[in-house]
């Protein structure tokens, strides 16, 4: 953590708890994001944090007419935090013209349009524990009526039904954000679950069904019942092995049980440590040619998880 003129510059690590040391007095119910476009990771290459940050600030007050800084909060390529103290949490940002009240104007340097700068993974990593810390820190739901981009808004600060070319004020936070787009049915596919997904690990939750609530009971004694059947699966795996026919029941059984809760908790990426098992499982077929699993990708984590402990049992050999 480091201070220098108008700014706080945090590691990602420390966020999370100088955020809860924060007293703010006004009523945060909205958290903005954008992209800055420039500066950019071009012209970021070999540049100060503070010389950016205070270049932006120089713009916003001597261009703009801004009082002071227009965001709030700024993330770097490198996956660093920057807090504007001139505009800290208690004022109200100048992110969307008309639409600041109540919100947090997020700044994500970078530009983020198609054929712009292709966003890091440290900076992903930041953005979206930001966003899970503020969601924590004032209560605000993870949906795309609470997290927007600047491009839903016309130049005038009315909400669109969608990003929309010749109406919406801007591209921000890019065309190619997130790798999915600056639309609300993207915002859906990866920006909101992955921000959803970073709340619930700090909030220690296990278990999260589709609305990212704990697990009904009747959910629950399905996947206890799910967990027996693998443990017994893998204690009887020498007598799975005797014939092809039942091995093939009793994964075809566990893909069964599984799909009735995976699409609760599906995953947007095979997790790094069962892709070789996911890899080995695709290769299988039945006796009649079929391949056992024709949908890897799009599961559940207690499906990779139950997955993988079946391929170190030697299930798939």
């Amino acid at each position: 953590m480091k201070q220098q003129g108008n700014f706080l510059l945090l590691e990602c690590s420390e966020f999370r708890e100088w955020l809860k040391k924060q007293s703010v007095t006004r009523n945060i119910r909205v958290l903005q994001v954008h992209h800055t476009a420039s500066p950019n990771y071009s012209t970021r290459k070999n540049q100060d944090h503070f010389k950016c940050l205070e270049g932006m600030r120089n713009y916003h007050i001597d261009t703009n007419g801004w009082a002071a800084t227009g965001q709030n909060i700024t993330t770097f390529e490198d996956g660093k935090i920057a807090i504007s103290l001139d505009r800290d949490l208690n004022k109200t940002p100048a992110g969307i013209r008309n639409f600041n009240t109540g919100c947090i104007c997020i700044e994500n340097i970078g530009n983020f349009d198609n054929s712009g700068d292709t966003i890091t993974e440290d900076q992903r990593k930041t953005i979206v524990h930001l966003y899970a810390c503020l969601a924590e820190k004032f209560n605000i739901p993870i949906d795309t009526n609470h997290i927007v981009y600047h491009g839903w808004f016309s130049y005038t600060g009315t909400r669109l039904s969608d990003y929309t070319p010749g109406k919406s004020s801007k591209t921000c936070p890019g065309t190619n954000f997130w790798g999915d787009g600056n639309t609300i049915a993207a915002a859906k596919k990866g920006f909101i679950p992955d921000i959803l997904a970073e709340y619930n690990r700090l909030k220690g939750k296990t278990n999260i069904n589709e609305d990212g609530q704990q697990m009904t009971e009747v959910e629950k004694q399905e996947f206890n019942a799910l967990k027996k059947q693998v443990e017994d699966l893998v204690n009887s795996k020498d007598s799975l092995k005797e014939t092809n026919q039942q091995q093939d029941e009793y994964l075809k059984n566990v893909d069964e049980r599984t799909k009735a809760l995976e699409n609760k908790h599906s995953l947007s990426e095979i997790p790094i440590y069962a892709k070789e098992a996911i890899e080995a499982l695709s290769k299988l077929t039945d006796k009649n040619g079929n391949k056992v699993i024709d949908t890897p990708t799009g599961r559940s984590a207690d499906f990779y998880s139950i997955i993988t402990v079946l391929y170190r049992s030697g299930l798939f050999k």
